[in-house]
């Protein structure tokens, strides 16, 4: 029952995970990456202690020194840098095409255990990582509109593929501290957790906020704006990583890796029916690939 509820929860969390994208892509052409960032960060931490009440205050004395050192970890590669690699590279290329493109983290993942810890590939996942290069190249516009490459299209899916990296690493942080917290009492609550790295992510953007300058322009900002940045911290900040937290202390690496693969789905059809944007053949040939190299990657 428990593995049950652990796949729903991790199942809510990366088709939530994939509407940050349309999200993002909503006011990415209203307000600069950092006012994106640390407004939607703020509205989590107020969702989170409206969620969490007197736990988020009630928790500080029992963190141990070693969460905290993986929650500042957690909130600066996972959460931090993933906006802005996310935010900046929506500049320069779609919604639908940045959501496909964040579902090659299990691929970046096998990729970086290969070249840092030197563990060896199975044949089924150097399948996965050749799908997802061959998804890419797709994405990317080979073979079918050379006429229309562009250098700034492939910035942009270069910054959404490091956006896919800290992607990866949140999970695998939040994997390796549901292991090591092996009793109930030594767990932090998944509001209570995602409220932190929000809180730690929020603090880090503050300097680069005011540095950008562009407050001024939220009183501007539409209706539809504001629900956007709402849902980015709400949804996605706290719920989404709530669910994925208390799924990755249930289901083992594998799971959450085959998961989500839910990530470029969720994009590509939120994408559609929120912004409008259409979808061409090579953008369906280029999601299939990367879920197959999903799907490749997670056989045992």
């Amino acid at each position: 029952m428990h593995e049950i509820r652990g796949k729903l929860s991790i199942s809510l969390a990366f088709f939530l995970a994939g509407s940050s994208v349309v999200a993002a892509g909503y006011v990415v052409t209203v307000l600069g990456p950092f006012t994106i960032t640390a407004v939607s960060l703020l509205f989590a931490v107020v969702t989170a202690g409206f969620l969490g009440n007197k736990k988020v205050v009630a928790s500080l004395k029992d963190v141990s020194a070693q969460q905290w050192k993986n929650l500042i970890w957690q909130s600066l590669i996972g959460v931090f840098l993933f906006r802005i690699f996310l935010t900046f590279g929506l500049r320069h290329t779609s919604a639908a095409e940045a959501g496909i493109l964040i579902g090659t983290s299990p691929a970046i993942t096998a990729i970086a255990t290969r070249v840092l810890l030197q563990e060896p590939l199975s044949g089924n996942k150097i399948a996965g990582i050749a799908a997802t290069l061959i998804g890419m190249a797709v994405l990317q516009g080979f073979p079918f509109a050379l006429e229309a490459f562009s250098l700034a299209h492939l910035f942009g899916n270069l910054l959404v593929l490091g956006a896919a990296g800290c992607e990866s690493a949140f999970v695998i942080i939040a994997r390796n501290m549901a292991l090591k917290e092996k009793t109930p009492s030594a767990r932090l609550h998944p509001i209570v957790h995602s409220g932190y790295v929000s809180l730690i992510s929020l603090a880090a953007c503050l300097p680069l906020l005011f540095w950008e300058g562009q407050l001024h322009l939220l009183p501007a900002l539409s209706t539809g704006g504001w629900i956007s940045l709402a849902w980015y911290g709400g949804m996605v900040s706290i719920v989404a990583f709530a669910c994925m937290f208390y799924g990755a202390r249930t289901c083992d690496g594998y799971t959450l890796a085959a998961f989500s693969g839910l990530i470029p789905v969720s994009a590509l059809l939120l994408s559609v029916a929120v912004l409008g944007e259409s979808i061409a053949s090579r953008h369906v040939i280029g999601c299939a690939c990367i879920v197959l190299s999903i799907l490749l990657m997670n056989r045992r």
